[in-house]
């Protein structure tokens, strides 16, 4: 790979973990104004409509692929496009961002724990030791320091459910790690998006009916953010991140994946108000440790490296 490449990789990499962390805080500051379901299923519909131009042309010359691997697909919809963001979108009501982005950030030792189970791999020593050492920084965040108090301790609702998303991205890891070689990439992310769509589509409909809320009602300004959503966090970062992993491979652009809690602590301190403390800062630092100890990729030690010094200036800044 040629230095303008490398360049080009860690710009886009960067861009596409930026634009996915903003997620969490958007979901966060439109939480009063839009409930869970309606906020998912406007996001992933937008989406979907900004797609399907591009992506029915193909879908003749890639049916045979698509029911082939319908299995797979409808697993990738449900829990990856119906379940995951939804999940974070109820949880962000009763919990911090910056409690979500970084509780976000255990979801690769759920990844692991599921691979291993799915596809009947063992788990070296040192993926053992990695996953319990980047659970208990979780741990650690989520009792806010207080390892005393983990006698009376239990995970608030939101906590639980931020887990409970990373559980359900897992799912939708090890599914595209199923799927054949011969679907296009665009066919196969419109397809799942049709498929989480009729997931939240019951869920949709009780918001706007049951609660009396219309979409007439949103501000220009919500419908501004939920735009910015379904264009954004959803479409150009899908394919700035498929553009980068063509220039660097996987290896590199999964090392970049370890940014979002970085970015997301620092958004939702500077665009929120909250606050970041020394347990966060140490509870992801546990979490780091124990993904390189247990996934060993690359550059990944630098980076991490680089990036726990970062975040140890900026807690001794506001702690």
């Amino acid at each position: 790979m040629t230095p303008s490449s490398s360049r080009m990789a860690t710009v886009l990499l960067v861009a596409t973990m930026f634009l996915w962390s903003t997620n969490f805080v958007l979901a966060r500051a439109l939480h009063e104004a839009i409930g869970p379901f309606s906020l998912a299923f406007l996001r992933w519909g937008i989406a979907l409509l900004c797609l399907l131009p591009f992506a029915l042309p193909r879908l003749r010359r890639n049916w045979t692929a698509l029911r082939r691997q319908w299995k797979a697909l409808c697993l990738m919809g449900v829990f990856g496009i119906g379940l995951t963001n939804t999940l974070v979108y109820l949880a962000v009501k009763t919990t911090t961002a910056t409690n979500a982005v970084i509780l976000n950030s255990a979801t690769p030792i759920m990844v692991l724990l599921l691979s291993a189970a799915w596809f009947r791999q063992r788990l070296s020593g040192r993926q053992c030791a990695g996953m319990v050492v980047a659970l208990a920084g979780a741990v650690f965040i989520v009792c806010k320091g207080e390892l005393a108090g983990l006698a009376r301790f239990h995970f608030s609702p939101g906590d639980v459910l931020i887990l409970g998303a990373g559980l359900a991205w897992a799912v939708y890891t090890v599914s595209l790690r199923t799927l054949r070689p011969g679907l296009d990439a665009l066919v196969q992310m419109a397809a799942a998006l049709a498929i989480g769509e009729m997931v939240l589509l019951p869920g949709f409909l009780w918001e706007i009916s049951g609660q009396g809320a219309t979409l007439a009602a949103l501000s220009g300004g919500t419908w501004g953010l939920l735009a910015y959503l379904g264009l954004f966090p959803s479409i150009l970062a899908f394919l700035m991140y498929n553009r980068a992993i063509g220039l660097a491979g996987p290896a590199r652009a999964a090392s970049f994946l370890y940014l979002m809690p970085a970015f997301g602590a620092l958004l939702s301190v500077l665009a929120l108000g909250e606050s970041l403390h020394a347990f966060h800062v140490a509870g992801l630092a546990a979490i780091f440790a124990g993904i390189v100890l247990g996934s060993y990729i690359g550059s990944f030690p630098t980076v991490s490296a680089n990036l726990g010094g970062w975040m140890a200036r900026l807690a001794g800044r506001r702690v």
